[in-house]
């Protein structure tokens, strides 16, 4: 069972680092040669924090015009 459920949206100008910064947080490897998003692209990761099951969705929205606000 779940303590804690986060939601993180990563958003950045297109070749800014998001996946790259996404895909180190979730592997801890770091991948330098990784594919542009291509609209939004999304990971998990759950861990525990002082004895509580914590998960965080992590959304990873492509750098196009389109998604900027």
């Amino acid at each position: 069972m779940l303590d804690a459920i986060f939601k993180i949206i990563i958003f950045g100008d297109a070749g800014s680092g998001k996946t790259t910064l996404t895909k180190r947080f979730k592997t801890d490897l770091f991948i330098s040669d990784s594919q542009m998003t291509i609209g939004v692209d999304f990971e998990t990761k759950t861990f525990d924090v002082d004895g509580k099951k914590v998960k965080l969705m992590i959304w990873d929205f492509s750098g196009e015009e389109k998604f900027r606000y």
